[in-house]
């Protein structure tokens, strides 16, 4: 299911309180912005300001409201969200039912898929590896981002980094994501991973030929 939904990327954690942290960030930034473009005084600046819309209490209640839903559906459910797009994969139709009564998500689409493939496998043509493990949501330190990124690094010869994470790498940010993944062939591959940093890898699938 797709939809639309203010700030909805305020959501990549599932948390209340993280929620409500990232809206007081962005209300933050929003207003040095808007007087930073009001001191430029030019025509550009006018025509930014005019466009940022303000985030408004019912903002605030409508996301709440929508993480409050998928944290009690006891659905299995992922959700993926980008600025103010946001996407639920489920194979529950409770949980569509239920988002389906929320006012607040709009220009709703639904797409179904039929997985012929066995649980817990990814298909791809001409395998080059056995496994996929994906990340999770992490804040690293400077210090285990260098330490992960060593370890990365020198395993390169032997394992396929998806794009994000190879980009991720050159990046400044320290925060993982749960679409990033590694390729890999053997099992201890992940025992090595866990010395470097334990509990990153939040779900690991076979790796099959697509037919």
């Amino acid at each position: 299911m797709g939809f639309c939904l203010d700030e909805v990327s305020c959501l990549r954690e599932l948390d209340h309180a993280y929620i409500d942290t990232m809206i007081e960030r962005r209300i933050a930034w929003n207003e040095v912005a808007q007087q930073r473009w009001h001191r430029a005084n030019n025509t550009v600046g006018n025509i930014l300001s005019h466009r940022r819309k303000e985030i408004t209490d019912q903002t605030i209640t409508d996301l709440h409201e929508l993480a409050e839903v998928l944290m009690t559906s006891g659905c299995e459910f992922k959700l993926v969200v980008s600025v103010n797009q946001g996407h639920v994969y489920t194979n529950d139709l409770t949980l569509i039912d239920q988002l389906d009564q929320l006012n607040s998500l709009t220009h709703r689409s639904y797409t179904r898929a039929v997985i012929t493939r066995p649980r817990d496998t990814i298909q791809l043509k001409n395998p080059q590896h056995q496994y996929r493990s994906y990340f999770r949501l992490a804040k690293l330190t400077t210090d285990q981002k260098a330490q992960l990124v060593r370890f990365l690094q020198n395993q390169q010869e032997s394992v396929r980094l998806s794009p994000g994470l190879e980009a991720w790498i050159d990046h400044p940010f320290n925060r993982t994501q749960d679409y990033f993944f590694v390729d890999y062939d053997s099992a201890l591959w992940l025992t090595m991973l866990a010395l470097v940093h334990p509990s990153l890898i939040r779900k690991t699938m076979q790796i099959i030929p697509a037919k």
